[in-house]
């Protein structure tokens, strides 16, 4: 980020000020994130934002007084430690269920699926390996409208990697060939490569690796990610350019590290973006400011094995900027985003070790907008070496909580906690209104799709997700299976939807008919109805993908200025993420540059037919 002194402009305000620190740090947070600096004067307002940070979290404890909004329930849950949990409606019925796994000390190691009937939880015996230190994920890896089971962990004969097909309830192992990365992985799902199905994202044991998922058979792409242990990874599309990028912490071997890493088609490229390296913590992507791109929550131990929780805020062109949100320090525990109160922001859970030697907390942060946070005095009890995660267990409108690790005592647990404010205090929280506007653009076997912005009753516009769903039947999940009911919009699992906060998402599919709807998901992962269902057809498009094209486009992003590149001539056109076609022409150069400084931000495709072949590209303006 590039630091300047202060302009000369002086600013005037006249305003009421009923609470002057909160405007003080509203004046605050509207410099540092608008203006330019010099480093010493930034690291001066710095200082004074946590200070106040500091004074505002004091008052919130002594000038208001906060009911109980969360209050335990009697669950039947195992307790375990050294743990991993996860909400998914694995049968399909309407609510959610719970998948466990970890150390109950006084027992044999568990992983465990508690079936939900209206509130009260069964445990189905899945026969599923039981492991500890573990990473737990649901995805539906087969698109056959279920989801499966991807953990990594030690079990009590050795550590590995397990891949779980869900057939009518029941759990079957899958060979898949994943590498045995043991204690403290990470794993996660994501369609990275637009082919519609969820490939896997496995890292732990020093090594980080991307498996490409070709009709249930999963090949390492080598993406040369960093070769983490005890760490942490991610999906989201920081850029907003259609694709799923990756944040990786961890530590490389006595070095931390912290980045993001740019999906560029068939790598990925380290953004630099200056995220303290952690290890030893988790991470959440969320448009905490609403303003229609990725922040970043992250925790974890420093170099000096401090504990450290700070958020990232997305400026945009690549840059983020470290917010230090005054929350509590915190390591070998999670962060989680979600809306509690449902007035339309994201507010965090944050669990774990704090900086005080045996100090355990697990602590709710409201969003108070401006990156001002409240702790609310939730009451939860404080874990360490487990994992904590929001959900609508009861299905009655608010966000509950689960979590499980090691107690201050050391002893494990797993407790269950109702948000019972409910319509006592929050407002009721309704759908979003299902997207409109869809359209498809079809080059080669380059599909654009596109939509518009739907809208909510209490989530900002900017700030919903979007769930695709494509099939090769009417409503069918064959190709991207987007993990809720497509008939009345439930979401099968507790997250944003699988395509971020993006209006458009490109697709790589092979000849054939295609069905394809969007929903769009509020801060509290409530699901609108679907759109109208749509169709769009690949015909006759040759081959698949080209490697080592003789055409290059670059930079990308772009700005005011598309530069292109070919081993001949070529002739080229270009659409917007609408269809529309925005550029067209015969380029006698090798070498051409297109004016595109009226072009507005956002996705286009670019097709490209020279003496070489021809080729479809994406790129995206800033």
């Amino acid at each position: 980020m590039r630091v300047r002194g202060f302009p000369r402009t002086r600013f005037f305000y006249r305003v009421q000020l009923p609470h002057p620190e909160v405007f003080l740090m509203n004046c605050l947070q509207h410099f540092i994130t608008f203006g330019t600096f010099r480093s010493q004067q930034l690291q001066f307002l710095m200082t004074i934002k946590t200070s106040f940070l500091s004074a505002l979290l004091l008052l919130a404890f002594t000038g208001v007084s906060y009911g109980q909004s969360f209050t335990a329930v009697s669950d039947g849950f195992i307790n375990v430690g050294r743990s991993s949990l996860a909400w998914g409606d694995y049968d399909n019925d309407g609510d959610l269920d719970l998948l466990l796994s970890g150390d109950p000390v006084n027992g044999s190691y568990t992983m465990k699926i508690y079936r939900n009937d209206a509130g009260t939880f069964t445990d189905i015996n899945a026969n599923l390996t039981g492991v500890y230190n573990s990473a737990v994920s649901w995805g539906d890896f087969d698109g056959d409208g279920d989801l499966d089971i991807l953990a990594t962990g030690r079990s009590a004969s050795n550590s590995n990697t397990w891949l779980f097909r869900n057939k009518s309830g029941e759990f079957v192992p899958v060979n898949a060939g994943f590498p045995a990365v043991g204690s403290d992985g990470a794993v996660a799902w994501g369609d990275y490569d637009g082919d519609g199905d969820l490939d896997a994202l496995i890292a732990g044991n020093f090594s980080c690796r991307l498996f490409n998922n070709n009709g249930g058979v999963f090949t390492d792409v080598n993406a040369e990610l960093p070769p983490i242990n005890n760490g942490w990874v991610d999906w989201g599309d920081f850029d907003n350019d259609g694709d799923l990028d990756i944040f990786v912490m961890g530590d490389l071997g006595g070095v931390l590290v912290s980045d993001i890493y740019r999906n560029d088609e068939d790598f990925f490229t380290a953004m630099g973006t200056g995220i303290m390296p952690l290890s030893g913590g988790t991470a959440s992507w969320c448009d905490v400011d609403n303003d229609h791109d990725l922040d970043l929550l992250v925790n974890g131990f420093d170099e000096y094995l401090e504990p450290k929780t700070l958020i990232y805020q997305n400026l945009g062109g690549m840059q983020f900027f470290c917010m230090i949100p005054g929350m509590v320090n915190s390591s070998l525990g999670t962060v989680a985003w979600g809306d509690y109160d449902n007035d339309g922001d994201a507010d965090a859970l944050i669990t774990g070790q704090n900086p005080a030697c045996g100090s355990l907390s697990s602590v709710i942060y409201r969003n108070d907008g401006g990156y001002m946070f409240t702790n609310i005095s939730a009451g939860l009890a404080g874990v360490e070496r487990g994992c904590s995660t929001w959900g609508d267990y009861d299905n009655d409108g608010d966000l509950d909580i689960v979590l499980s690790g090691s107690s201050e005592s050391g002893s494990p647990i797993t407790a269950l906690y109702r948000n019972n404010a409910g319509s006592n205090v929050f407002q009721e929280n309704t759908p979003p209104l299902a997207p409109a506007g869809l359209t498809s653009t079809v080059s080669g076997h380059q599909v654009l799709l596109a939509w518009n912005q739907a809208t909510d009753d209490h989530t900002p516009t900017q700030a919903l997700t979007y769930n695709l769903r494509i099939g090769t039947t009417p409503g069918g999940n064959e190709i991207i299976a987007c993990m809720a009911n497509s008939a009345d919009g439930h979401r099968l699992i507790s997250q944003p939807g699988n395509v971020s906060n993006d209006t458009s998402w490109v697709v790589n599919l092979p000849d054939g008919n295609y069905y394809w709807s969007i929903q769009a998901l509020d801060q509290a992962f409530l699901g609108s109805q679907f759109a109208g269902e749509q169709q769009f057809t690949v015909l006759n498009a040759g081959i698949l993908k080209n490697e080592n094209p003789a055409v290059c486009h670059f930079q990308n992003p772009f700005s005011d200025q598309l530069s292109i590149r070919s081993e001949g001539k070529f002739r080229i056109q270009i659409r917007d993420s609408f269809g529309r076609i925005v550029y067209t022409g015969d380029e006698p150069e090798f070498h051409h540059e297109i004016e595109t400084a009226c072009w507005p931000s956002g996705v286009y495709l670019l097709n490209i037919s020279g003496e070489k072949g021809n080729y479809m590209m994406k790129a995206i303006r800033k």
